[in-house]
């Protein structure tokens, strides 16, 4: 197959990412073509159908790029909390990526803690935050979590953040 019928059939399969009866199929098939449809999902990232955003972010997640990684910061801001979801993932996800992760996301999953209106999008940024990037410096950060936070399961998570900042900065985790 030629590059030309490659990026033609990674265009068409992108915009099947927005359409449910085609998506499965669509996605399956980006993902066997790998890293050489990776212009046609970046453009994908700026698609008015919410669902093509959504699933390119998550495209990214699985063939990190550092092009793509910083195409996906306004994603963050999306009117559909499902596709900041997906966003918030694919940026602050080392376990998925070792090594190509973002530079700097911890000041974006304080910001979508702070700010994003979806508990479900605070909840995964206060996950990310507390099992893959807590570090001394954020102890007083999730220590206010815990003192302002009323959902549980938000106030789970900040309590294992705490506990691993003490534990990175050489304190006992278990106490106050």
């Amino acid at each position: 197959m030629t590059k030309e019928a490659v990026e033609r059939e990674a265009r068409a399969l992108v915009e099947q990412l927005g359409i449910t009866g085609e998506r499965d199929g669509a996605w399956r098939r980006l993902n066997e073509l790998g890293p050489g449809v990776r212009h046609a999902v970046l453009e994908g990232l700026g698609r008015a159908n919410w669902e093509v955003r959504r699933w390119c972010a998550l495209w990214f997640d699985r063939h990190p790029d550092p092009e793509a990684l910083e195409a996906m910061k306004p994603l963050l801001r999306d009117p559909k909390s499902q596709v900041r979801m997906f966003a918030l993932h694919t940026l602050a996800c080392d376990r998925c990526k070792p090594g190509e992760g973002a530079s700097d996301v911890v000041p974006l999953l304080i910001e979508r803690i702070r700010q994003d209106e979806s508990i479900r999008v605070r909840r995964h940024a206060v996950m990310m935050l507390a099992f893959q990037h807590a570090h001394a410096d954020l102890e007083g950060f999730f220590k206010q979590l815990l003192d302002t936070e009323t959902d549980a399961k938000l106030h789970k998570h900040a309590g294992f953040g705490w506990m691993f900042c003490r534990e990175k900065a050489g304190k006992d985790p278990l106490r106050g």
